[in-house]
């Protein structure tokens, strides 16, 4: 199960980099040059918006899976049962909530048309004109997510990040192309957009059916009354929770659009930061959806210090990798904006990609804090910090995007993150003693430094590219070097063990 867990993991991992590549080509090569930074804004908003309504929608599963999965999965001590339906009728369970979800959340969509196109058609009035296509691309989310989390249960991680990374940007590359070239319009194009999301829900549909039957069997006598009540107050808990957290993730740019004077111009250009940026979490979406179940199950059990070590594993792995990530990118900042087709449109973005990646490495740090609570007899905790985070998120915001526009968001961002995840890692601390620090975190000090001093003694070169081949080879080296020379990575040295010299695979004491 760990060999599998692991592999599935890289393999995860090797996927998603491969649709960063189809990603970069598309953001800073197709829509840089075709589309409008007002365009651009305009088709990462459609989506940002049908996640916040997919997370109403989803009751709080994208939690409860996680939470709940182990008490229905096929096992030696839970053996399959014909009349109960594959992993005792799970599927079942998830299609009724996600139904009920989806049929109360167009409602809701429908009955706040006004409202909603009064918030947005001053300063993003573009948006008015697709609003009911939120709706299909809604319902797509939905379903695609309820498949991809159960896919995530059976430790299966490749294939979902291929839809996820590849198929959905492929499909998307396509029909930006399509409108570059003339071929198609503009609303034609975003119509395509949208429905490039529900082939990317039936793929994930069509693999989850080839790794376990999509059976509607289920025994009603099987969800005790007891689990019955659970479930229904965790549900009703998570359901603001989940909304809450993803609706504070994306404050920013819901504000930028709407309260900045630039509207969906100045979200475009946020939005080119913010890509960059999430290249830093690539790591983030392989190792966490492994790591999630397995907290889970041990949390099922009791087992604080398996939950801890789990915890502090992914915490370190995910900071350092994201650490490199982000060095990597800041030293070639400026030839990445000069090698884009009208790049200097989106050079606004350099120091709002800055603190929007520190903003980064702290959700990375300690992301996992909020499974540890999900999974934990305190899982109503995640009320009173969603309370905190999205009032954090709203002052924030507010505050300083009228004065500091795109920048001020990005700052909001950092301090929101900040203050919730440490909130949150405070509660850990007290009542589970559960945190993530270990005092090999304290060598990525140097290996910061080491970056940075990189970076500086290299002079720049007139011409871009060779400059950024140049700087990206000598400071991925330096980096390279101090990672063997320090020995904080046993883990992956022991993946590699037999392939590097023995006084780089011995763990440092």
């Amino acid at each position: 199960m760990a060999s599998l867990a692991a592999k599935e993991s890289i393999a995860g991992t090797i996927v998603t980099y491969i649709g960063v590549g189809i990603g970069f080509l598309t953001t800073f090569f197709i829509l840089a040059k075709f589309l409008t930074p007002e365009e651009i804004g305009l088709t990462r908003l459609l989506p940002e918006l049908a996640t916040q309504l997919a997370g109403l929608g989803m009751l709080g599963m994208t939690y409860s899976i996680s939470r709940y999965f182990p008490f229905f999965r096929d096992s030696e001590t839970n053996p399959y049962r014909k009349e109960d339906g594959p992993h005792h009728g799970f599927l079942y369970y998830l299609t009724v909530v996600g139904c009920i979800g989806a049929v109360a959340m167009t409602l809701l969509y429908i009955l706040a048309k006004a409202p909603l196109i009064a918030l947005y058609s001053k300063n993003s009035p573009l948006l008015a004109d697709f609003y009911y296509g939120v709706i299909p691309l809604t319902l797509f989310t939905m379903g695609w997510t309820i498949f991809e989390l159960y896919t995530y249960q059976l430790l299966r991680v490749a294939v979902p990040k291929g839809i996820k990374e590849v198929l959905l940007r492929v499909l998307q590359l396509a029909v930006y192309l399509l409108y570059a070239f003339g071929y198609i319009d503009f609303t034609t194009m975003v119509w395509g957009f949208i429905g490039s999301f529900g082939v990317c829900m039936l793929a994930s549909g069509i693999y989850l059916g080839r790794i376990t039957p999509l059976s509607l069997r289920h025994n009603p006598h099987y969800v005790s009354t007891e689990m019955r009540r659970g479930f229904y107050r965790y549900t009703a808990l998570y359901t603001l929770t989940s909304v809450g957290i993803t609706l504070a993730g994306r404050m920013d740019l819901f504000m930028v659009a709407f309260v900045d004077k630039g509207g969906l111009s100045s979200a475009g250009v946020y939005t080119m930061a913010f890509y960059m940026v999430s290249i830093i979490e690539i790591p983030m979406r392989a190792i966490l959806n492994v790591a999630a179940p397995k907290i889970a199950e041990a949390a099922k059990h009791g087992d604080n210090q398996r939950v801890e070590e789990v915890y502090r594993l992914v915490a370190f792995y995910q900071l350092l990798s994201g650490l490199l990530i982000f060095a990597m990118i800041w030293v070639n900042i400026d030839n990445i904006f000069s090698i884009m087709p009208n790049g200097d449109q989106f050079a606004g973005g350099k120091w709002v990609f800055f603190y929007l990646g520190l903003a980064k490495l702290v959700e990375l740090t300690l992301t996992c804090s909020h499974t540890v609570v999900s999974t934990s007899r305190y899982y109503h905790w995640n009320v009173y910090y969603t309370i905190s985070v999205l009032v954090m998120s709203f002052l924030s915001t507010l505050f300083l995007i009228p004065r500091l526009g795109t920048l001020g968001a990005a700052l909001a961002m950092l301090l929101t993150n900040l203050v919730s995840y440490g909130l949150q890692q405070g509660l850990l601390s007290w009542r589970l003693r559960i945190h993530p620090f270990t005092g090999r975190m304290l060598y990525i000090v140097p290996i910061t430094l080491i970056a940075w001093g990189a970076d500086s003694l290299l002079p720049r070169l007139d011409w871009v590219w060779a400059d950024l081949i140049v700087r990206s080879a000598i400071v991925g080296l330096a980096l390279l070097a101090s990672l063997l020379v320090l020995r904080i990575t046993p883990e992956l040295m022991t993946m590699l063990e037999g392939k590097l010299p023995a006084r780089f695979t011995r763990p440092r004491s």
